[in-house]
C-alpha cells in the first residue's frame, strides 16, 4: 500500500504511494508536530500541474494543526494512470481521492481544489458524502450542463475553443515535442498585457481559443513565466517522463463527467451541498472567469467567496494570500 521514493531536494518531501481504485498515487505530506485535527486536507491540483503547485501550502497548513495530503493526481507525475483516455472521469477521480482519506486514517477530509482539482471539491460530496467536511475551490466554478459539454462549448466558443483542441492527437503531440516550452506557455503571469491564457482578460471565444498559440513563436507570448528555474525543470522532467496523454485524458473524459451528472441527477435538479464550502475566485484568470461563480448560492447553502488579484495560476501567483484565506476559513471551521 505504501512506499517511499526521492525527488527533487527542497521542492516537495518524498512521496508515499498510496493504491487506490486501481491506481498507484504519489502522495506528498505535512504533518502536524501536535496532535493533528479530526479531519485531514487533501490539495487536488489542475491542468497541467502537479501536487509540486501546493508546494507553499504544504507545511503552513501543517503548522495549523492539520495532515495535509497532495497527490500527484491520477495520470500525472509519479502516480499512475489509465491508457484509457477515457478512464479520468470525476467517477474515477473522487474514488480515488476518497481512497485516500480513508488510507490517512481519517473518516472525513476538507477537500481542496483548483481548476480540474476543483471539480473534484465539488463533486466528492455528492459522490462520496461520507468522505467530506467541507469544500474549497480556487477559481473554478461548479461545472453542470444538462447538455452535452463538448456540443455547448463548439455553439458558444466555435471550433477553435480550448476543450475540442484537447482532444486532438495533433495538440498532444505539439505539448510532448518539448516538455519545458508547453509549460512556460503555461505558466505565465500578466505583466500588463495579457497572458498565453487571455490576451483580453475576458472569457470569450478569443480567449477560449489560447491553446492554439502554443504553436506561435515564444517570443510572441504575452506575460512572463511564473515559475522560477528549480520548479521548471522539476515539472519539465515529469512531463517528459510521463507525456500529456494522462493529463489530456481529464479532458477526453469531460463527455463520462456529464454521463456521470446525469446519472447522479437525471432530472436536473441538483442537491445543495450541505457542508460548508469556500470559494476563491481569481480577479484577473479569463478562463476560469470569477463571474462563473455567481450562481454558487443554487448549488451551495453555507458558501463564502473571497477574490484574489491573481491569473489562472492563484496558490502559485500569490502563496502567501492564497494561505491567509485557507488558514482562516479552515482554522474557523474546523
Amino acid at each position: 500500500m505504501t512506499g517511499a521514493a526521492e525527488t527533487r531536494p527542497g521542492l516537495l518531501p518524498a512521496p508515499r504511494f498510496v493504491d487506490t481504485n486501481g491506481v498507484r498515487l504519489a502522495v506528498y505530506e505535512a504533518k502536524p508536530e501536535r496532535a493533528a485535527r479530526d479531519v485531514c486536507v487533501v490539495l487536488c491540483h489542475g491542468f497541467p500541474e502537479l501536487a509540486a503547485s501546493w508546494r507553499h501550502q504544504l507545511q503552513p497548513l501543517a503548522d495549523a494543526g492539520f495532515h495535509v495530503l497532495a497527490p500527484d493526481l491520477r495520470g500525472y507525475g509519479r502516480s499512475t494512470g489509465p491508457a484509457d483516455p477515457t478512464a479520468y472521469s470525476i467517477a474515477e477521480t473522487t474514488t480515488d481521492v476518497a481512497g485516500l482519506i480513508a488510507d490517512a486514517g481519517y473518516d472525513r477530509a476538507v477537500v481542496v481544489g483548483h481548476d480540474f482539482g476543483g471539480m473534484i471539491s465539488w463533486w466528492m460530496p455528492h459522490l462520496h458524502p461520507e468522505r467530506v467536511a467541507g469544500v474549497i475551490t480556487l477559481n473554478t466554478p461548479f461545472g453542470y450542463s444538462r447538455e452535452d459539454p463538448l456540443e455547448k462549448y463548439l455553439e458558444a466558443y466555435g471550433p477553435r475553443n480550448y476543450v475540442a483542441h484537447f482532444q486532438t492527437p495533433e495538440l498532444q503531440a505539439l505539448m510532448e515535442r518539448d516538455p519545458a516550452r508547453t509549460l512556460r506557455f503555461f505558466f505565465r503571469r500578466d505583466t500588463g498585457a495579457g497572458t498565453t491564457l487571455s490576451r483580453t482578460g475576458r472569457h470569450d471565444a478569443e480567449s477560449m481559443s489560447y491553446s492554439h498559440l502554443l504553436a506561435d513563436d515564444e517570443a510572441t507570448w504575452p506575460g512572463e513565466v511564473l515559475v522560477g528555474d528549480e520548479e521548471l525543470d522539476y515539472y519539465a522532467e515529469a512531463f517528459a517522463r510521463t507525456g500529456f496523454g494522462g493529463p489530456l485524458g481529464w479532458y477526453r473524459s469531460i463527455p463520462g463527467n456529464w454521463r456521470v451528472q446525469s446519472e447522479v441527477f437525471p432530472d436536473g435538479a441538483i442537491a445543495k451541498l450541505t457542508v460548508p464550502a469556500l470559494m476563491i475566485a481569481a480577479r484577473r484568470d479569463a478562463i476560469c472567469h470569477p463571474d462563473l461563480s455567481d450562481n454558487l448560492l443554487q448549488y451551495v447553502e453555507t458558501l463564502e467567496r473571497r477574490m484574489l488579484d491573481t491569473g489562472h495560476w492563484t496558490q502559485q501567483e500569490d502563496p502567501a494570500g492564497t494561505n491567509e484565506v485557507l488558514l482562516e476559513w479552515l482554522t474557523r471551521h474546523f
